[in-house]
């Protein structure tokens, strides 16, 4: 969702430094959408779901999510996607740098999941040379440790583990791995 706002922000090209921002906010229709099993990110209406996994977008994203107007909108959108699917008899999985600490700070379950800088850039640059995007896999080093660095010191809802949350370090871990270790602590606390 801020990924979606960090794509307006681009397209008008209104730093989200700027007081101008404001109104990006304002006027920006951000939501999810479940489509044939997938969850897609509209924007204005628009399918984005693939555009805001740019480096670009990724970068402006760390930016947006600095100001409190944003932040207070997006938490409020999360936890009306949440309710609604909660109230119709489903369940949620969320991800997000706040989702534990600020958003659900009652969640069920919650879990901070990271890799090392150097592992999230590789796989990053394999995501990327995937699509046939070219990438400098030094450069996105650069720019994760960028990121966590702005985003674990700003002022308003800064990246950090809750104190319930389980470390799960997924450095050495396929993403099979990854999430059969997540189920088994699940599936451990719910025979409890």
């Amino acid at each position: 969702m801020y990924r979606a706002l960090a794509l307006k922000s681009i397209r008008t090209g209104i730093n989200p430094e700027e007081s101008a921002f404001e109104r990006v906010l304002q006027s920006s229709s951000v939501a999810l959408q479940s489509v044939d099993d997938e969850t897609v990110v509209l924007l204005d209406g628009e399918d984005v779901s693939g555009l805001i996994r740019s480096e670009d977008v990724s970068s402006m994203s760390s930016r947006v999510s600095k100001r409190p107007d944003v932040r207070a909108r997006m938490v409020e959108l999360q936890r009306e996607v949440a309710s609604t699917h909660v109230t119709s008899g489903g369940w949620v999985v969320m991800e997000g740098r706040d989702i534990g600490t600020v958003v659900f700070p009652d969640a069920d379950f919650k879990f901070f999941i990271t890799a090392s800088p150097e592992i999230r850039a590789h796989r990053r640059a394999l995501q990327l040379r995937e699509k046939g995007v070219e990438v400098d896999e030094d450069a996105l080093l650069d720019d994760i440790r960028e990121r966590d660095q702005r985003d674990s010191s700003r002022d308003v809802a800064p990246l950090m583990q809750a104190v319930d949350a389980v470390l799960v370090d997924t450095s050495g871990l396929s993403f099979e791995e990854q999430v059969e270790n997540i189920l088994a602590l699940i599936r451990g606390n719910e025979s409890r």
